[in-house]
């Protein structure tokens, strides 16, 4: 059957049997890792003539009367969770101060040291430490109206707007599938016209490079 070792001892076997004798721990037989975990732990049972179990930990529990047994092998086992304090996060650093004794601490007695700034013992805040800064850019910008505030009528501007002839408009060649144009861009609209061209024609007006004189 598979998984069941062959042990039967055929010719060229390495396998040692005896029923008469015991091999030193240098010969190893078939069975030899065995006898090592039988073995007791606290004597050699190699070392005298023949191999006797008595002179091993069981003769010398039999002597202890006044209950000072060693521990078992489970029992040393299992006591190694009373260390796991010894392997948990340790805090080296042991502060002079802490949230149970802070109020018994006397921080505002006299040491002779100014209290604040350099020369001080103790770090202390700035006085706007936590101070709410509730103001923002959009209650400054935007006040309640006052109601005693009687609001100046706007004049009308005394010459005429033509700040669009300096707009940059889309392109209708650079542009042209651009997704800033509006519409459905079904055709490519290539006249040349924009919508501030007649804003244009009235500051950029076109002037005669040829001098008079010479025309």
């Amino acid at each position: 059957m598979a998984g069941i070792p062959d042990y039967i001892e055929r010719k060229g076997s390495l396998f040692l049997r005896s029923n008469h004798m015991n091999y030193g721990r240098a010969t190893l037989n078939s069975n030899w890792h065995q006898a090592r975990e039988a073995e007791p732990k606290d004597y050699d049972i190699s070392r005298g003539d023949e191999r006797n179990l008595c002179k091993a930990t069981y003769e010398r529990i039999g002597n202890i009367t006044d209950g000072s047994l060693n521990k078992t092998t489970y029992q040393d086992h299992a006591e190694q969770t009373f260390l796991k304090k010894d392997f948990e996060e340790q805090i080296p650093r042991k502060p002079m101060m802490n949230m149970n004794t802070l109020e018994h601490a006397h921080l505002d007695r006299d040491l002779g040291t100014p209290q604040r700034g350099f020369g001080s013992v103790l770090p202390r805040h700035n006085p706007d430490y936590n101070k709410f800064h509730l103001e923002s850019t959009h209650r400054a910008d935007f006040t309640p109206p006052d109601p005693e505030y009687t609001p100046v009528p706007e004049k009308p501007a005394d010459f005429p707007d033509l700040s669009p002839a300096y707009r940059k408009c889309n392109s209708q060649f650079t542009d042209t599938a651009d997704y800033r144009r509006p519409g459905r861009n079904t055709w490519q609209d290539e006249s040349g016209v924009y919508t501030n061209t007649h804003f244009k024609r009235q500051v950029m007006q076109p002037t005669n490079p040829i001098p008079p004189t010479l025309s």
